[in-house]
């Protein structure tokens, strides 16, 4: 529910969560690490620790997923074990300078602190109000007596079970490679410390170039599977070179989203504008039906409003879940969608998101967008551009020896030294050569 600055009145549900223990935490792991724990806390809730709705089913559906993303979290065997607790109540309340005031507030807060860690306390008008809405089921715990208030309060506690994982990791980047990587310990290792930043909530960017064949998307295939048995949701999109459909790795990534995960989390998942990313996936209205409308304005304003769109799309689904997304060969982008990319880049703060743009360093002449926009974006804080160069002599004799299961003798490495000399180190191209040696006899 959207309340203004000027003093005003009116009926909401109101919604209170609370980290259980968080003082004997801060005693027991110390300062530095309970604050981590904080930070993830507040990154996972995405809302902040008090929320109001106009519907008493969203409240219960933002509690639910609350608590599932807490879960999902604790699930991880690295993870620092969070508990949390959710209170919710309804009816009118008074709002002035942010503040909010009313019963339904003193009843939510007392409802929160009434609950154990992983429980969702609501007063039981809030079940009625949200009945044959959403699907929740409720249990009744008795009327309880709530510090501050008068009389007992009939309370109900929400059922909710942990969410399976949902979005499969995408076929192009789930297939088995024919051969192992090699020689790309150093930025794999680059790319694992970025990826565990982004995990811990501080959104990243890297732009990977390099001439085809050098391994690009090889390396985001590889980084993909890690990020993925780590419990993360892996998006990937592509841009295609005869084409040129505007935000095309987007719709991609955005339409394989919606269609593996739940209708009944969309709607919380897809961010603050779901209405708006039907422009793109015309069939979320399918999966959504009673959506708003998208905003009618001028082109540049819808644009925007559809930038925005995604971009919270990406901030909640990474509040759920640490997401990556794989976005390839923006050598082929148009400019709408480079432009959508740095919006995303400059606009989602502090999330669980990293963005994983590859793209060539050749093929782009100079009335192409891509190099300035990358010069551009290579000034802002969390991005960072790396440059994939050809394997080096060593990198192409390991390649040689995973390809044959094998350690190299010297006339092994000697054949690997010319390969490397023959092929600049392009793994493409080493494949290549290796596979017509074979297929003809020669080795």
């Amino acid at each position: 529910m959207a309340l203004g600055a000027r003093p005003g009145s009116g009926t909401a549900t109101v919604l209170f969560t609370d980290l259980v223990g968080s003082t004997e935490l801060r005693a027991r792991l110390g300062e530095d690490a309970a604050e981590t724990l904080r930070r993830t806390h507040d990154a996972l809730l995405a809302d902040g620790l008090m929320a109001t709705f106009a519907g008493a089913a969203d409240a219960v559906s933002a509690a639910v997923t609350i608590q599932q993303a807490i879960d999902r979290h604790n699930a991880r065997a690295d993870a620092p074990q969070l508990a949390v607790r959710v209170g919710i109540s309804v009816g009118d309340i008074t709002w002035d300078n942010g503040d909010y005031f009313g019963t339904p507030v003193i009843e939510a807060a007392r409802l929160c602190a009434a609950a154990r860690g992983g429980q969702i306390l609501v007063a039981d008008l809030v079940r009625a109000l949200a009945r044959g809405r959403g699907g929740h089921a409720f249990e009744s715990v008795g009327a309880l007596a709530l510090k501050g208030l008068p009389d007992p309060v009939p309370t109900c506690a929400v059922s909710w079970v942990p969410l399976p994982r949902t979005v499969p990791l995408p076929s192009l980047l789930a297939s088995d490679p024919q051969f192992a990587l090699a020689g790309r310990e150093a930025e794999l290792a680059t790319l694992q410390a970025l990826w565990e930043e982004a995990r811990s909530g501080q959104r990243r960017v890297v732009l990977l170039s390099g001439e085809p064949g050098i391994g690009k998307t090889r390396l985001a295939a590889e980084l993909a599977r890690r990020a993925y048995a780590a419990d993360a949701t892996v998006l990937y999109g592509r841009c295609d070179e005869e084409m040129g459909v505007p935000f095309q790795p987007f719709v991609e990534a955005l339409r394989y989203f919606i269609d593996h995960s739940p209708a009944g989390d969309l709607r919380i998942l897809l961010g603050r504008y779901p209405e708006e990313l039907v422009r793109i996936v015309p069939e979320l209205a399918k999966r959504l039906p009673g959506l708003d409308p998208p905003l009618r304005s001028d082109a540049e304003t819808e644009r925007y409003r559809l930038f925005d769109a995604i971009a919270t799309w990406l901030e909640r689904a990474a509040a759920y879940c640490p997401v990556l997304l794989v976005l390839d060969d923006l050598h082929w982008a148009s400019k709408p969608t480079l432009l959508l990319l740095r919006h995303v880049s400059r606009t989602v703060g502090a999330a669980r998101l990293f963005v994983f743009a590859t793209h060539r360093d050749t093929d782009v002449d100079r009335e192409h967008p891509l190099p300035e926009i990358v010069s551009d974006m290579r000034r802002d804080a969390g991005v960072e551009r790396i440059e994939l160069r050809g394997l080096d002599e060593a990198g192409v004799v390991a390649f040689v020896e995973g390809a044959s299961g094998q350690a190299t003798d010297a006339a092994g490495r000697e054949f690997a030294r010319a390969l490397h000399a023959e092929t600049e180190g392009n793994p493409f191209f080493v494949g290549e050569v290796l596979r017509h040696l074979v297929e003809s006899g020669a080795i």
